[in-house]
């Protein structure tokens, strides 16, 4: 038959009672505090992770907004350059255009004095060449 003993069942149960105060002090607490710790240190480490991600693309944000405003800066500085560049080929091809009429005006003017001129020697030579063959035909004289 079974019998039970009130002393072996007694100092089981307090072998039990010292046993998991044992183990709960020295070994789940600590353990389970380690644990905390650890969850603490990969929770914060997640958490700067994300800010930094977080920076990392704001960052990035900033330098695509800073590089299509220095692309736009630099088209409107183009096309600024272009429209200059433009408006001085034409300013230097009107002032071209006066300096090359001025040039034919002063050619031109030139051209009238000289023909002037050799009117005047012509008109004036052919006076002499008449009066001289004039002077032949009257009377010899030379």
């Amino acid at each position: 038959m079974l019998s039970i003993n009130i002393s072996e069942l007694i100092w089981t149960i307090v072998n039990f009672f010292l046993l998991y105060f044992l183990l709960k002090r020295f070994l789940y607490t600590p353990v389970v505090r380690f644990l905390d710790a650890r969850q603490a240190r990969l929770d914060e480490a997640l958490k700067q992770e994300a800010a930094a991600r977080a920076a990392a693309e704001e960052t990035e944000k900033q330098i695509e907004d800073d590089k299509a405003r220095r692309r736009e800066e630099a088209s409107a500085l183009l096309s600024a350059s272009q429209r200059q560049d433009a408006e001085n080929s034409l300013r230097a091809l009107a002032e071209a255009k006066t300096e090359a009429a001025q040039a034919m005006e002063a050619a031109e003017e030139s051209l009238r004095a000289e023909e002037e001129k050799e009117r005047a020697a012509l008109l004036s030579e052919t006076e002499e060449l008449a009066a001289a063959l004039a002077g032949q035909l009257l009377g010899g004289e030379e």
